[in-house]
């Protein structure tokens, strides 16, 4: 009955260590939309963006009904500097400045009171093509309505007439991207100034209506919006599994050495000392993955550069550091991006574990569907002995 237990725990212990090591499969990045997907905040200098845009505007007042709409548009400028928070969620500072005439008729005469105002609005931005869709860092259409609250100051030419109040407004912007950094924008806003302003005298003589500068303003705008500091967001990965299936490759790896070296004997008096012939030292070839379009090195894979960089150091072993990408997109991008992944790592293995430089040759491939069957698996540096 002993020997039955024993049998049984010992089965059951080689099935646990056999089921830890088998390999587990990896939950491939940018698969959920970003809603469900969690990502790196980035540094405080991160995804700010600078906006500039003009075009025309006009009042809707009961009397500027009196004149055609098209005799009623006015210049509009604005000037925002936002950040986004998320992919899809965004704040602003947005600066307009404008003409607002104001039209009253006298008799049969439509008279024109030339009026200005400049309002600052703090917007708050919804990407929805961000939301609902997989983030994509090269998308070249978003929509993004946005809805916000601020103060406007409204004057006439010669300041006499100043007036304020508390604003909200609401639109909705179309962004197309033109580049990395730059994108062409297109932005219909309302503001809804109704508030409290009141007139302080009449100008003009005339008996002036005191909810004349009350009411909605209209604008239609176009310009470009510039992207500052780091722009691409990085995805969290809870937990990487291609570290611990090398892991468990490694320690399955170790056991069948160890039980190798049960098999063999503690000592052969009867033969003879082998002299063992002299080797070079040569390390197996070791991999840093890396995520769809990006150079920056992940913290989990530290553990291979550090184990590389001991390696190197105490076995005084030259080694070779070679970039690749997958085949997705331009083959000159590609080429470049794998030039700046080697870089990255070679920079990482001489500054940030003490790898002398003249032990590391560099360099990179552009795209490659051959090292890998998977496809993300080729976004890779490989380091082996030189």
């Amino acid at each position: 009955m002993k020997v039955k237990l024993f049998l049984i725990s010992l089965l059951l212990g080689v099935t646990t260590l056999t089921l830890s090591a088998q390999e587990t499969v990896a939950p491939q990045a940018g698969t959920k939309p970003v809603y469900k997907t969690t990502f790196e905040r980035g540094t405080a200098a991160d995804h700010w963006f600078l906006t500039l845009q003009g075009g025309v505007g006009a009042q809707f007042l009961e009397g500027n009904e009196e004149k055609p709409f098209a005799d009623r548009l006015q210049m509009s400028y604005s000037l925002s500097l936002g950040k986004y928070h998320t992919p899809s969620f965004a704040t602003r500072l947005n600066l307009v400045g404008a003409q607002a005439h104001t039209y009253y008729k006298v008799g049969n005469d439509v008279m024109n009171y030339e009026s200005s105002f400049v309002g600052a609005h703090y917007d708050f931005m919804f990407d929805m093509i961000n939301h609902f869709s997989r983030y994509n860092a090269k998308r070249v259409f978003h929509i993004i309505p946005f809805a916000g609250v601020g103060y406007n100051l409204k004057f006439n030419k010669a300041f006499e007439d100043l007036h304020h109040t508390a604003a909200i407004d609401a639109g909705l912007q179309l962004q197309f991207r033109l580049g990395r950094r730059a994108d062409l924008v297109i932005e219909g806003k309302a503001i809804y100034n109704n508030f409290n302003f009141t007139m302080n005298r009449c100008p003009r003589s005339i008996a002036w209506n005191p909810n004349a500068y009350n009411g909605l303003y209209g604008a239609l705008t176009a310009g470009f919006n510039f992207r500052m500091g780091g722009v691409e967001w990085t995805e969290v990965v809870p937990m990487d599994y291609d570290l611990i299936n090398d892991l468990n490759g490694q320690i399955s790896s170790l056991r069948a050495e160890n039980a190798e070296l049960s098999k063999r004997p503690v000592a052969c008096p009867e033969c003879p000392e082998v002299v063992q012939p002299t080797t070079t030292e040569v390390m197996s070839d070791k991999t840093i993955l890396f995520k769809f379009d990006s150079y920056r090195i992940d913290k989990n894979q530290m553990i291979t550069l550090y184990n590389v960089s001991e390696y190197v150091k105490e076995h005084n072993t030259p080694i070779l550091v070679i970039g690749y990408t997958d085949t997705t997109g331009d083959a000159n991008y590609n080429l470049g991006l794998s030039e700046r992944r080697a870089k990255a790592v070679t920079n990482a293995l001489i500054n940030d574990f003490g790898v002398s430089a003249d032990m590391i040759t560099t360099q990179w491939e552009g795209a490659t569907d051959k090292l890998f069957d998977t496809k993300a698996w080729n976004r890779v540096v490989i380091i082996r002995s030189k």
